[in-house]
């Protein structure tokens, strides 16, 4: 093997070595990576990294994680030396410039003729490892993995106090005797993982009704609107602002140990009209041993709970074993569907998609027992057989966000990390989806829906179940074989013109709200309490 400290041979990738009998060769090198040093820059949100090359000069190093890279040049000193600053950091797709999503990222080199490589910690480096550094944007973790490959781990910025069960257990046993609570409004979507859905719409409009708004991130990178205050999930600020505030507002369940104190009111927006069983209901298909009592330690806690139409009023008041006032009002959501306020040509421009471009949205829920993947066709081939003229978006469930990778390819753009699902279905010509809430909301823009069902019997019959037999009443054809995908799109556009009655039937069912005013009629009923 070549020696890195040998002389290079000037204008060749060729490295002098000499053997233990003294012997000289030359060896051709396509470029080794030495690093010595790994520092932290809080104030540049990066990695500096210092090592030796030897070689063809590498373009840059990366930083590869699950859903984000990021990267950075080399500069090459004297000596084959060099130092690169690796960013912690990306700009998002709202412009907005965040930390990277916590996870296990890896160094990588790019030497711009192959795929990136992985960089081996040499013996120097492996006696510092790990690295551990407490930043006020993250707790960062520099170690190895198998092969020797350097790694790096973002966790959100809590304290030591507040990390882990004990520190969980330590925020949360604080107890608010007064009932007094603050002229603020708390928000939260998706357990921190995003701002998005009926909460953030909700966010803008009670802006100016109190005193402040408070949102529950998971970590930094969530993007969110600069009048809202973030606040770290799990984190002392997070328990004092959600048990303070005046009202709080979740799409999902509020954690387990927060109980409503006097003059707070709790929102319950939910988060889509349910095709797939939920809560009792789900539990007796599943043969669980529950009862509905068990599931009343959750909707007790609502003030208000809001439903799309009478469809969900019902399930969801029986499924959940809800008493209380509920806000048949529609989806805050769904407004920018159907509302001509520019969403649509902004977010398509910011895509780089053209405006004669017909944009299919992939979008599939879940399956509870494959929890990292997020699609479940070859997009890569549905894009091009797609061809000319059409651009596919992949939208991964909220759920697949964080175990999932991200889809790379020249045929298919994914968009599982943009912030809000409802500027996506905005964009879309034509919708393909499976058994997800999307389909619901969709059809308020009174565009083709394609359903691409593979395991539709057993999804219904072994997995969750389901309300009713979507085959038979469903607003778009409904596809099992994936040879038959690309051209179902392709019909669903040209015909999109024509009439269907079951599409109409569809719509009244469950779109009589989704007339772009939703937002506002909720946010008027919050106000009467601020």
């Amino acid at each position: 093997m070549a020696d890195l400290r040998a002389p290079r041979v000037p204008g060749a990738d060729l490295v002098v070595s000499r053997d233990p009998a003294g012997r000289r060769s030359m060896t051709r090198v396509e470029g080794r990576c030495a690093i010595d040093s790994i520092s932290i820059s809080e104030g540049e949100r990066a990695l500096v990294i210092e090592g030796r090359w030897r070689g063809r000069t590498p373009r840059a190093l990366v930083l590869r994680g699950a859903r984000v890279d990021t990267r950075a040049d080399l500069t090459m000193l004297e000596d084959s030396r060099f130092e690169c600053r690796l960013p912690l950091h990306a700009e998002g797709w709202l412009g907005q410039d965040r930390v990277v999503p916590c996870g296990t990222y890896v160094i990588q080199v790019d030497d711009g003729r192959s795929a990136a490589r992985m960089v081996v910690a040499p013996a120097s480096l492996r006696q510092t490892l790990p690295i551990k550094h407490q930043a006020p944007f993250a707790h960062i973790k520099v170690g190895r993995a198998a092969l020797g490959q350097i790694t790096v781990t973002l966790a959100p910025p809590l304290t030591s106090e507040e990390s882990g069960v004990q520190g969980r257990a330590a925020v949360t046993s604080v107890k608010r005797p007064t009932p007094v609570v603050k002229d603020a409004v708390f928000l939260q979507s998706w357990f921190g993982k995003t701002f998005s859905d009926s909460p953030a719409p909700l966010a803008d409009a009670l802006r100016h009704h109190c005193r402040e708004v408070l949102v529950g991130v998971r970590d930094f990178s969530v993007e969110v609107p600069d009048h809202v205050t973030p606040v770290i999930v799990g984190s002392r600020a997070w328990w004092e602002a959600m048990t303070s505030a005046r009202v709080v507002v979740d799409n999902s369940w509020t954690p387990k140990e927060f109980k409503r104190r006097p003059g707070q009111k709790v929102v319950q927006t939910w988060h889509g009209t349910p095709l797939k069983k939920l809560g009792y209901d789900r539990s007796q298909h599943e043969g669980r041993p529950s009862t509905p009592q068990s599931f009343r330690w959750g909707s007790s806690k609502w003030d208000l709970l809001v439903s799309p139409n009478d469809y969900s009023t019902e399930i969801l008041r029986r499924a959940y074993t809800y008493d209380g006032e509920i806000a048949q009002v529609g989806y805050p959501r769904n407004d920018v569907l159907v509302a001509d306020d520019g969403v649509r040509s902004r977010v398509r421009a910011s895509l780089g998609i053209a405006a004669d471009t017909v944009v299919v949205v992939y979008a599939p829920t879940f399956r509870e027992s494959q929890q990292g993947r997020s699609v479940f066709c070859d997009v890569e081939a549905l894009g091009r057989a797609l061809g000319p003229g059409f651009q596919l978006l992949v939208r991964g469930h909220s759920a697949a966000l964080r175990p999932g990778t991200h889809h790379h390819g020249s045929h298919a753009l994914d968009v599982s990390t943009y912030p809000e699902s409802s500027h996506i279905l905005a964009v879309a010509d034509v919708l393909v989806t499976d058994y997800s809430s999307v389909m619901f909301d969709f059809t308020a823009t009174g565009r083709p829906v394609v359903f691409f069902t593979p395991d539709m019997d057993a999804y219904a019959q072994d997995g969750r179940g389901v309300y009713f037999d979507l085959e038979s009443t469903a607003p778009g054809p409904v596809v099992r074989r994936e040879s038959q995908l690309a051209y179902e799109v392709r019909r669903a556009w040209r015909e999109r013109a024509a009439v269907s009655p079951r599409y109409e039937t569809w719509r009244t069912r469950y779109n009589g709200h989704d007339d772009g005013g939703a937002t506002e009629r909720l946010a008027s009923r919050i106000r009467e309490w601020l």
